[in-house]
């Protein structure tokens, strides 16, 4: 493990982001990456557990700022929330895997498309949930099990996980 030179060392952006920016052309901010991320909420049915676990979530994108290396265990800590709701939501006597979950939640219609603000759609399309059902664990398995995939940012994956969320928990407010 590398040591730190000293205290300043803390307060720097990872030079792993300088160097992903030559080919993506992003690089971070501080200050706008804590504007967005404090701007995620999730609805108030949303139970505290899973509260907890995406408020951790939310601090561990932050901090990627400065260590880089925390954005592909921010990816694998929104698939594990998302399946703990998911597990919740379902109330199964039965302990289904993931896929099983994802099934289920598009299936029941849970989930929809336009309840992703990403997607931009207005209509009832279920394409990209039904994606989800073979995409999200192989995201998955591949963070859990060891992966060399690089994202310029892991925010994405807050955003989405929030829309799960929020979609899984409905509700009129937020907190």
């Amino acid at each position: 493990m590398e040591r730190l030179k000293n205290f300043d060392d803390l307060t720097k952006l990872d030079e792993k982001h300088g160097l992903l920016s030559r080919f993506n052309g992003y690089l971070p901010n501080i200050e706008k990456m804590y504007e967005v991320i404090s701007h995620e909420k999730l609805n108030s049915n949303v139970p505290d557990e899973i509260k907890g676990q995406f408020n951790v979530a939310r601090n561990m994108a932050l901090y990627t700022y400065y260590l880089y290396a925390l954005a592909p265990e921010v990816q694998l800590k929104t698939y594990t929330i998302i399946e703990h709701a998911l597990r919740l939501k379902a109330n199964s006597k039965k302990r289904l895997m993931l896929r099983n979950l994802l099934e289920l939640a598009v299936k029941n219609e849970w989930i929809k498309d336009r309840g992703f603000r990403h997607l931009k759609i207005s209509d009832d399309s279920m394409e990209w949930c039904h994606n989800l059902i073979t995409v999200i664990p192989s995201l998955r398995n591949s963070q859990a099990h060891g992966s060399t995939l690089l994202e310029p940012s892991c925010l994405h994956h807050i955003f989405v996980c929030a829309d799960f969320l929020n979609q899984l928990f409905p509700t009129d407010e937020c907190t």
